[in-house]
């Protein structure tokens, strides 16, 4: 019997694109603001914060509500998000930091050097450093945070090649290696670096307890599901902070975190909303500083498993990917969009990235050698995606474009919790989801190299797309080994390609996040010139103030 013939290409394009429209709407809130063409939002973009602030104020509490909830402020086993590190980088220091290059520079290290292989790091501590709760940042500490992370499962494995921490005296740590890293002083500017006052390492409650060396203190304990509230550490070694505290609170939803700024309930919100971020380019009596060296928004695959196990199925994926459209229905065309983890403006960025186009002739022919390759009659999976309105918007539309070629997407929403239980264990198909928000590629070496990927019959790896690739194994190895930068950034250039060869990701679009405050709000030049988006440090807290 002659099996059905499946509409046309151009039939099923002019469905999608119906869908798209009205899924747009929705997504943009029915705005007119959203046909407005790149050129004309460029000329809407303030130019970061004023200049003519006047001299800085001291005093006032600072309101800031982010979009995620921290699992706790204990860094060496919390989980952080972007909003994690922003909140955390109030009551910790790292050993290392960013410029306004994005070149590492000390903070709680006065210098950090390998050995001439990459073996031995050597670490020299700034003096007269105390913690919060009175006792010295020394090498001691150093040592108990190194070795405290190395004992936590996760942080353990991405710290394996340490293989002890000698402090050689007060004020001087050498962290030495089973093989050659460089790149590790990178992992010390991030959450790796964040340092925790002995008295906390290892305690029961140390989740709910904060007691670093940064600007701002936590009084008594936090609670889950409570607003963080921290003040002012007068002993603070830095510039002494404008503020007299901060006050974190959680509004996961975009509309409502933006509504509370209108509002007056808060004086400052983080967000990825492109909505509100295109609206709060312009609206008098507000500022707002963006951050596009973010996170990179895309979908990823299982590539152990049925379908994304074949290259053809991945191929289909990706030629079937309209990111363009994407971008204009749920970002209003302000996001970047992704053919790999870096920007135009990053050091190691491809040019020509091997990415596929968007091409829904060359999708169906990939479908068809899929079909051919495994005798299915269907290309079908679950896109499975947390419950962010924004990322359930991506993908419905994900699921029309590629029903646009025949393929099949079922969607499974789940709570961010349950999501991310799900994708860490491997126990998924395709999946939503954000990452990469790293300077160098060297702190990606965990999600990208076969050496974490998950074990046959084990709960799961931190390459949770379960990458196996010899190209990608060989390019990071050799730059970890390697002490010649520039070779390094070939080495990285090589794996972005290996990668794309892969397709384990459908890249998407590079996020901008925004820091979008009243007019009453100081300093804002500070995260302007520093960046605020990234897995990093933020030391530039000390440099907010409010208006009295």
């Amino acid at each position: 019997m002659e099996e059905p013939r499946r509409p046309s290409v151009a039939s099923r394009l002019a469905t999608f694109v119906a869908i798209v429209t009205a899924l747009a709407l929705v997504a943009m809130g029915c705005s007119s603001d959203s046909n407005t063409s790149t050129d004309d939002q460029a000329q809407q973009v303030n130019q970061g914060a004023p200049v003519d602030e006047g001299p800085p104020q001291d005093g006032g509490t600072l309101r800031v509500a982010v979009g995620a909830e921290i699992d706790g402020l204990y860094p060496v086993e919390a989980r952080w998000s972007l909003e994690g590190n922003l909140i955390g980088s109030s009551i910790y220091d790292t050993l290392m930091t960013f410029d306004e290059d994005r070149n590492l520079v000390p903070r709680l290290a006065e210098s950090m050097t390998p050995n001439d292989d990459g073996t031995v790091w050597t670490i020299t501590l700034r003096p007269n450093v105390t913690f919060h709760d009175g006792t010295p940042f020394d090498g001691e500490a150093v040592k108990a945070n190194i070795e405290a992370r190395k004992a936590v499962a996760i942080t353990g494995t991405a710290l394996a090649p340490i293989e002890e921490v000698v402090v050689v005296d007060p004020l001087t740590v050498e962290v030495r290696m089973n093989t050659p890293w460089f790149g590790y002083d990178y992992t010390v500017a991030a959450q790796g670096g964040y340092m925790v006052a002995p008295s906390v390492i290892g305690t029961d409650g140390a989740m709910q307890r904060a007691v670093g060396t940064g600007p701002f203190m936590l009084e008594g304990t936090w609670s889950p599901g409570t607003p963080v509230e921290v003040t002012r550490y007068d002993d603070y070694w830095g510039d002494r902070p404008h503020l007299d505290g901060i006050r974190f609170q959680t509004l996961v939803d975009q509309t409502s975190r933006k509504a509370t700024l209108e509002s007056g309930g808060v004086d400052l919100i983080f967000t990825q909303d492109p909505g509100a971020v295109q609206e709060f380019r312009s609206k008098n009596g507000y500022v707002q500083v963006e951050d596009f060296a973010a996170e990179e928004t895309f979908v990823m695959l299982n590539v152990a498993e049925p379908p994304f196990d074949n290259i053809n199925a991945r191929q289909a994926l990706a030629y079937a990917t309209d990111r363009d459209a994407i971008n204009a229905a749920v970002g209003g065309n302000i996001q970047k969009v992704a053919d790999q983890p870096y920007t135009e403006d990053e050091l190691y960025h491809v040019a020509d990235s091997g990415y596929p186009t968007y091409d829904p002739s060359a999708a169906e022919d990939a479908i068809q050698r899929y079909l051919d390759d495994t005798g299915e009659s269907t290309l079908s999976f679950t896109l499975s995606t947390p419950s962010s309105n924004q990322q359930k918007s991506e993908a419905e539309l994900l699921q029309a474009q590629w029903a646009a070629v025949g393929i099949q997407a079922d969607l499974n929403q789940a709570e961010q919790a349950t999501f991310l239980a799900d994708t860490f264990g491997g126990n998924f198909q395709a999946a939503m989801f954000r990452n990469f928000a790293y300077v160098n590629p060297d702190s990606n070496y965990i999600f990208w190299h076969s050496s974490y990927a998950k074990e046959p019959g084990g709960f799961g790896g931190i390459n949770f797309g379960q990458i196996r690739s010899d190209a990608i194994d060989t390019a990071l190895d050799t730059a970890r080994r390697t002490p010649d930068p520039e070779q390094r950034v070939e080495e990285y250039r090589n794996v972005v390609q290996a990668i794309n060869a892969e397709l384990p990701y459908i890249w998407i679009y590079h996020g901008v996040w925004g820091l979008a405050a009243t007019d009453q709000v100081g300093g804002l030049s500070a995260p302007q010139e520093l960046g605020f988006a990234r897995q990093d440090a933020k030391p530039w807290w000390p440099q907010i103030w409010l208006k009295q």
